[in-house]
């Protein structure tokens, strides 16, 4: 049974595990793998601050079919089976077609759904409002907004983050800005019992995030790195940012591994581009994966368009990790 939003609103806290959407050579969707990887990050979990949130954007779902994007929140909310929050994203261009993958999500037994906000065409403040009132009033359970200027191309100010916060069941931000500045601004124009600011662009942001009251940060380190994932949440709730400081300077190899890899590539220009950095997206879940494979776990490939590494990255990427002392 699903969990009520004012329940799952204090549940949010800790690492938010972004589940990994595992492909074959063939780049066809691996269940098993899928399966593989979430029973490795409940046992490092276990007894942890977590959610598990399948179908975002790291889980590649702009790549899945939704007959796919519907497996994989099944296999997610059954392997779960209640020990840990499940958050599916559901977020489409579309009021509707959102609409009808949140019930579907509702009735696969996820505890809350991550929307981002509608993409390819510009929309007003008032249709913005439209569309998650319209979803929060066509399902039961919570939901996190998905506040992300790179997939939407806009940014949810805090005025109307503050309005769609007196919406019963929508709980939480994602909160995918650069600027600790704006998240400061985001997080003082919210009720904290109506909403909850999350880290959405990892323990970077967190980092700075955390000495606001931040209480939870997404993180890939799950996958491949969970004890120092998890290290970094107790340093933030002992608010210790000396060790805080000292964990994200120790995994920041990995970081510079990534830039070096999209460095090589001749990357497309965006209109977020230079204003916001974009450079390792098309780069960070093959990294991700490959980090998995390198560790023992299933990893596998990302679908096309995104860049898989090369063999000699992968062995760049095994030194870095050796570096760090993750294998």
């Amino acid at each position: 049974m699903s969990m009520a939003p004012r329940k799952l609103i204090r549940k949010i806290k800790g690492m938010i595990h972004l589940v990994m959407t595992h492909f074959d050579e063939e780049e066809r969707l691996d269940c098993k793998a899928v399966r593989t990887g979430l029973r490795h990050a409940m046992r490092a979990l276990k007894g942890q601050d977590a959610i598990f949130l399948s179908t975002g954007s790291t889980a590649e779902f702009y790549a899945l079919n939704e007959e796919e994007n519907k497996e994989l929140i099944r296999i997610v909310v059954d392997e779960v089976g209640g020990s840990f929050p499940v958050i599916a994203g559901t977020g489409r261009a579309a009021t509707r077609v959102t609409i009808e993958l949140s019930q579907f999500a509702q009735d696969a037994g996820a505890d809350g759904v991550l929307i981002v906000s509608p993409y390819y065409q510009p929309v007003t403040k008032e249709g913005l409002y439209r569309h998650f009132r319209k979803i929060a009033e066509s399902i039961d359970i919570g939901i996190m907004i998905y506040n992300n200027p790179v997939a939407s191309k806009l940014w949810i100010p805090p005025d109307l983050m503050n309005r769609l916060s007196k919406i019963e069941n929508i709980i939480a931000d994602k909160e995918n800005t650069a600027s600790a500045g704006a998240y400061y601004a985001m997080q003082r124009a919210v009720d904290p019992a109506d909403m909850v600011i999350v880290a959405g662009l990892g323990h970077l942001m967190f980092s700075f995030e955390a000495l606001y009251g931040c209480s939870a940060f997404v993180t890939e380190l799950v996958n491949f790195a969970p004890d120092l994932a998890i290290d970094i949440y107790k340093a933030a709730a002992a608010r210790d940012f000396s060790i805080l400081t000292s964990l994200v300077d120790k995994i920041a190899p990995f970081y510079d591994f990534l830039s070096r890899c999209a460095q090589r590539r001749s990357l497309v220009p965006t209109v977020l581009s230079p204003a916001f950095p974009v450079g390792e997206l098309p780069l960070y879940q093959s990294v991700t994966k490959a980090a998995m494979s390198l560790c023992g776990l299933p990893g596998g490939r990302v679908r096309e368009p995104m860049e898989n590494l090369s063999d000699a990255e992968r062995e760049e990427l095994e030194e870095v990790l050796k570096s760090i002392g993750i294998i």
